[in-house]
């Protein structure tokens, strides 16, 4: 960044104080709401183009700096703060461009203004809804998208919008199927923390022998393969006849709460009994058949 001198803004980061010093570019009378239509701008409208004009060429940064010395000379230009939240929402800097179209509708209101509003809390609503799936619990993320969600449904205007109400519902009720899938998720972890790690396994390779259709207290046989080729800890597990898999051996196919094949084949000589016990789902990363050992056959 250059270095201050005099007659430069006071407040270099967002100019907000003595805008009259600072220099402007130029001045393209076409805008996006035609805001401007006088032969002879004001300069808050001169730097209001300028920040339009920055934004547009992704220079979101430099457009902030504009549009708030705009608005350091007149704030209370509705169509100014329209701007400011639009840059705002483009830097994903949501709750402050909320705030600045409130400012905008509290001004002046407008449908075009609403759905820009409307627009933006449902990108931030989506962007919480696909954060939350990163998290070890999303619970709390999930309930402020469906809370941002709701304001976007809110905030569009009874008449002459542009948007599609039906859009903003479907957000809604997929925001609404992901907290119900993770309260599943999170209530079957908590039964899983209640038991010793020894007792459960996880049953891999599902996708090979899909000829078993796996239920809930399903008996199981777990049996080693001393001669497996591929690993001598190898432990099958059958449902009746029927090989439905084996127990995981890796951090790879293993959920963390289960006992591997390594550290469960010393515990038995050739078989033990067990039961299916649930499949626990969380978007791609957690999919885990998971079984529990409920006799062993030294």
């Amino acid at each position: 960044m250059d270095e201050w001198h005099i007659g430069d803004p006071v407040d270099w980061g967002d100019g907000f104080m003595d805008a009259q010093n600072w220099g402007h570019g130029g001045d393209d009378d076409d805008d996006e709401d035609e805001s401007f239509t006088t032969s002879r701008p004001s300069k808050s409208d001169e730097y209001s183009k300028k920040a339009w004009d920055l934004y547009m060429d992704f220079k979101e940064a430099e457009a902030l700096r504009y549009i708030n010395m705009a608005l350091d000379l007149d704030g209370g230009n509705s169509k100014h703060w329209n701007r400011k939240a639009i840059i705002l929402e483009a830097m994903k800097r949501y709750v402050e461009s909320e705030e600045c179209y409130d400012r905008s509708l509290r001004l002046a209101f407008s449908p075009l203004v609403c759905d820009n509003k409307a627009r933006m809390l449902y990108d931030w609503a989506s962007n919480l809804l696909e954060e939350s799936k990163k998290l070890s619990d999303g619970t709390l993320m999930l309930k402020d998208a469906k809370r941002t969600c709701l304001r976007a449904i809110n905030a569009l205007p009874n008449t002459n919008s542009e948007e599609d109400p039906q859009k903003y519902q479907r957000l809604m009720e997929s925001v609404d199927f992901y907290i119900d899938y993770e309260r599943k998720f999170q209530t079957n972890l908590q039964i899983l923390k209640g038991f010793d790690k020894s007792e459960l396994f996880t049953i891999t390779g599902r996708d090979h022998y899909r000829n078993v259709n796996l239920t809930p207290g399903m008996t199981l046989r777990l049996v080693r393969e001393h001669d497996n080729e591929f690993d001598s800890d190898a432990i099958a597990v059958y449902a009746g006849d029927e090989k439905a898999g084996y127990v995981a051996n890796s951090r790879y196919t293993k959920f963390n709460l289960t006992s591997s094949a390594s550290e469960l084949c010393d515990r038995f000589g050739y078989c033990a009994c067990g039961k299916y016990f649930m499949y626990l789902d969380r978007y791609a990363d957690i999919q885990f058949a998971i079984g529990m050992i409920t006799d062993v056959n030294r």
